[in-house]
């Protein structure tokens, strides 16, 4: 018998994602696992690995980003795991997570979390719940490198409102450490660039920016 025959994908997202597995993991009732509640301030370089162990951080407070050397891979926020599906290492480059901002979070080593995911029924779920949710950011951004760049501006824009945002009617203000040089290295172009995409954009009516130089993008 097939996943599909046994959940809906509607069913999986609602009863194993994030949140859920968050519950399931602090949970010491049964199989408890080492956990730490962490404080990282603004920059810090928060490692997935230290040596033989391999940690997962559940964020509590804050958003981060996922770098590779000073390539961002990803941006992650409150109610998400960093390290569950994402990788360590390419070619002996170490991925690390980057607070945006002060954030809190919770560590656990990455053994033991599969090892209580395991030990219940269905407990495979939680894994390719996080799996989908990663692999679809990912390849909804390797599909972006066939678009323009005002293009490829526009819907990071949009993600970053829609997930990082706050709503405002029918905007998204986007959040202030979205600056114009992490969002220029994150698209791969000059902040010169970005900076002549934003005026045509913000010319077309899609997004407004403040006078303090804040972004909000106008639901579409």
């Amino acid at each position: 018998m097939s996943l599909k025959d046994l959940y809906s994908q509607d069913t999986i997202k609602r009863e194993f994602n994030s949140k859920q597995l968050y519950s399931l993991l602090t949970n010491d009732d049964f199989f408890a696992i080492k956990q730490q509640t962490l404080m990282f301030s603004k920059n810090d370089k928060i490692p997935l690995r230290d040596y033989s162990k391999h940690y997962v951080y559940y964020i509590l407070e804050g958003i981060t980003c996922i770098s590779i050397e000073e390539q961002i891979i990803d941006f992650r926020g409150i109610g998400e795991f960093v390290g569950l599906v994402d990788s360590t290492s390419v070619y002996g480059n170490e991925f690390y997570l980057k607070p945006l901002m002060d954030v809190t979070v919770q560590r656990f080593e990455k053994s033991e979390v599969m090892a209580k995911i395991m030990s219940i029924q269905d407990g495979y779920l939680y894994h390719y719940n996080c799996m989908l949710d990663c692999y679809d950011n990912y390849t909804n951004r390797i599909m972006l490198h066939e678009e323009t760049d005002e293009r490829r501006t526009l819907t990071t824009l949009i993600y970053i409102g829609e997930n990082f945002g706050v709503k405002n009617e029918n905007v998204h203000v986007i959040p202030r450490v979205f600056t114009r040089k992490l969002m220029a290295a994150y698209l791969g172009i000059s902040r010169t660039k970005l900076s002549d995409i934003l005026s045509r954009l913000r010319h077309t009516g899609v997004i407004s920016v403040d006078r303090r130089r804040q972004i909000s993008v106008y639901q579409q």
